[in-house]
């Protein structure tokens, strides 16, 4: 993601559009009077830096029954940290170690959405979304299943060890759904990835975007993060390379009908 475009001025773009408003999780700026607030509402959170990818700097919090509270995440190194303490003043310290001295780092935190399989894997759907004359298209869309290991903390990243599905298989048989639902909720992903894409382009725009979405209980899409430089190197994981190449080829004709306009 772009430095310009950090996870707070996407969620303020995004809750503030009828058009995703009701997609986006509740999300607020980092503070430790704001973590107890939106802790005391929801069984857990998400504590994530503001322009951080790959799964790092990325911490699921949640209040055990004994009072403890449990941090489950990566750092900025992407060193795993699975950790309960007495105080949340104490998770706060490793996040902020340098607050005494007036340097602060930019954090989010966000409502923990369950999107897992039948078998509690937490799982993502990244949406590729390009503008081609105008017109915003689906250029595809996958799975990603976090392993037995992403249990504990609910990140679902190929960086961190997530594994790629099509997405026919992540709905027929992680989640069992029959036809009639799978069309619903493609149908649903779709016109939710094309709308936060037009809702980013009206502040940031970019010829292709990467939606990071996930699925209530309900099958209701849900966005966690829109990337302005996506990669496509999940396509290539997938057997079938017929979104891959519909990518590259959507992108070969956005550069062409731009060195066209050029010239005009």
């Amino acid at each position: 993601m772009s430095d310009s475009l950090g996870k707070w001025k996407q969620s303020l773009l995004l809750r503030q559009s009828p058009l995703t408003a009701n997609s986006i999780p509740e999300t607020d700026i980092y503070s430790l009077k704001n973590l107890i607030d939106l802790m005391n509402r929801h069984d857990y959170v998400y504590v994530k830096h503001d322009t951080s990818g790959q799964g790092r700097a990325m911490f699921k919090i949640f209040k055990r029954n004994d009072g403890h509270y449990c941090f489950n995440g990566f750092t900025f190194q992407g060193k795993l940290i699975n950790k309960c303490v007495t105080a949340i003043e104490d998770f706060h310290q490793l996040l902020h170690p340098f607050e005494k001295f007036g340097r602060l780092t930019n954090y989010i935190i966000q409502e923990g959405i369950p999107s897992l399989t039948l078998n509690r894997l937490p799982f993502s759907i990244r949406s590729h979304v390009q503008n081609l004359e105008g017109q915003w298209v689906i250029g595809g869309m996958f799975g990603k299943i976090g392993s037995d290991e992403a249990i504990d903390h609910g990140i679902a990243n190929t960086h961190q060890g997530a594994q790629v599905v099509p997405m026919d298989k992540l709905l027929s048989v992680h989640l069992k759904m029959d036809d009639a639902k799978k069309d619903e909720v493609i149908d649903s992903l779709q016109k939710v990835s094309i709308s936060a894409a037009e809702v980013i382009a009206s502040q940031f725009p970019c010829r292709e975007y990467g939606i990071d979405l996930g699925l209530h209980r309900n099958g209701e899409p849900v966005i966690f993060e829109v990337n302005t430089t996506p990669g496509i190197g999940g396509f290539a994981r997938i057997e079938n390379k017929a979104l891959w190449e519909r990518i590259v080829e959507i992108r070969k004709l956005q550069k062409e009908l731009n060195l066209k306009d050029s010239f005009l």
